[in-house]
């Protein structure tokens, strides 16, 4: 009887043992089975840290966003002025004493009619070039819109220009003065526009 006792004993703890063996095995294989998507924790910190690297960029990058609207706004700012003031006004200035040297200005200054038309005729020439030098230097260095106002007000004077010479023309019309008179006034109109240019336009 106590073998028999024994006996089952020790078979009910060798089922309890293999019981025991298959649930430890099993566990394991459903910690092995478990679905990648539930071990989330470490890639959602690696997720966070990209964003937050981003916008760190970003923020990065504003300043110099910033600069280069500022950068752009100096550039679309209207250049009024174009350099070389003093040396168009020592060349203006060296055209008169060049003119003055010329051998008709002494008849000129007498009065004589031929020696008038040719210095007169030649000054008006010789400032009007001048002026036409300036003119292109001023549509290069200038903005567009200072120049389209520039061209406006170059157009008026033209107008008077002509305008005036002509009145003083039909002061003499059918005399001999009367090309003197036209030359004149032209002569004395270009070049006080020379120098209007280079003060209202140039600078140092």
């Amino acid at each position: 009887m106590k073998r028999r006792n024994m006996f089952t004993t020790v078979t009910l703890s060798a089922m309890l043992f293999a019981g025991m063996s298959a649930c430890s095995q099993s566990s394991g294989e459903d910690a092995a089975n478990q679905p990648e998507s539930e071990a989330v924790p470490a890639s959602t910190e690696k997720d966070d840290s990209s964003v937050s690297d981003i916008n760190e960029k970003d923020q990065t990058e504003e300043p110099s966003a910033e600069k280069n609207d500022t950068d752009s706004s100096e550039q679309d700012t209207p250049v009024k002025k174009a350099e070389g003031k003093q040396t168009y006004i020592e060349k203006l200035d060296n055209i008169q004493k060049e003119l003055d040297a010329m051998p008709e200005k002494k008849d000129s200054d007498k009065g004589v009619t031929n020696a008038m038309k040719s210095y007169y005729g030649v000054s008006y020439e010789k400032y009007d070039d001048a002026l036409n030098e300036m003119y292109a230097l001023l549509k290069k260095e200038l903005s567009p819109e200072v120049m389209a106002e520039l061209q406006t007000e170059q157009v008026k004077w033209i107008n008077l220009k002509e305008e005036k010479a002509e009145k003083e023309r039909l002061k003499y019309e059918g005399g001999t003065f009367e090309y003197v008179a036209w030359y004149i006034s032209l002569y004395e109109s270009t070049k006080a526009r020379c120098y209007e240019l280079v003060e209202e336009y140039m600078t140092d």
